[in-house]
């Protein structure tokens, strides 16, 4: 990608500000996540006052490495499902063809 499709963007998290060099079609996206992230940082704040805002970003981190792996897991096994009736598919096919 060149660099004449990226863009830089300057973001706040946790009331620290990152700049980004972006693809222009994901800006909207990265603002989107970054709004997310601060409203979860407000909540468990607000939850847990006295926790230091470190092991709030650790817990938020946390959740959202759980909520990762339990969609890589439901993705695995959709994927070998989906694989199985494609294989199944093709047998049945195959026998069809065979039996003209």
């Amino acid at each position: 990608m060149t660099e004449e499709m990226k863009q830089r963007i300057t973001i706040r998290i946790a009331g620290k500000e990152f700049e980004l060099d972006v693809d222009a079609a994901s800006e909207e996206k990265i603002r989107a996540a970054v709004k997310r992230i601060n409203q979860r940082i407000f909540e468990k704040s607000s939850s847990y006052p006295m926790v230091p805002r470190d092991e709030i970003l650790s817990m938020i981190l946390l959740e959202e490495e759980v909520r990762l792996v339990e969609f890589e897991t439901l993705r695995d096994k959709e994927k070998e499902k989906l694989l199985q009736q494609l294989h199944t598919l093709d047998e049945r096919l195959g026998e069809y063809l065979i039996g003209r």
